[in-house]
């Protein structure tokens, strides 16, 4: 069985929102960056009334999207496992791998704008489409029978900074970060 819905960036008070409606799931919203303090971090949040609330918290120097690095992944109360390979070459090896209730998921990059959500009999492609912050639209194709964490967690990688998942990303991310950090002290001396 394969389903499919679409989301659309809206504008809130708070941050950003990809905001859209699944036939099976209802009402599903991806929030970020995610208010967590001032020494809480950045995150993101997916939301809905059929799904229960996943929250990515992690560390964003230059970003409003909270990295891979380091992040902690919780599923309502739940505190989900999360681990990947940094210093794997190819895209499965540097997978995002998840445990929640013994069950395995795997987030995988496609391309840079495309991800793979996998657990066993489930595949979730989610696909970012757009130029413009306004017409950032995101589909997800869903082949399998998905459960509501399934999608709650699928769709939270689409406010999350996924570079680390490829190792071209990685290398970017890594120099635009040591370059962003001398820049901001040289420009402070």
């Amino acid at each position: 069985m394969t389903t499919s819905f679409e989301m659309r960036e809206v504008r809130k008070e708070h941050g950003r929102c990809l905001s859209g409606t699944s036939g099976e799931f209802g009402e599903i919203e991806v929030i970020y960056p995610v208010d967590l303090g001032p020494t809480g971090g950045t995150g993101a949040q997916v939301q809905g009334g059929a799904i229960p609330t996943a929250l990515l918290i992690g560390w964003s120097i230059f970003d409003n999207k909270p990295r891979l690095t380091g992040a902690q992944l919780r599923l309502g109360d739940d505190e989900v496992k999360i681990r990947r390979n940094r210093w794997a070459v190819r895209r499965r090896g540097r997978a995002l791998r998840m445990t929640h209730h013994r069950i395995e998921y795997r987030c995988t990059a496609v391309s840079r704008k495309s991800y793979l959500f996998t657990r066993p009999g489930l595949a979730v492609t989610v696909t970012e489409s757009g130029i413009r912050k306004k017409r950032h639209r995101l589909l997800v194709l869903i082949d399998g029978p998905a459960e509501p964490v399934d999608i709650a967690l699928a769709v939270l990688f689409s406010g999350a900074n996924r570079s680390h998942l490829t190792m071209g990303g990685a290398f970017r991310a890594g120099f635009s970060t040591v370059y962003n950090l001398w820049a901001d002290t040289t420009v402070r001396t």
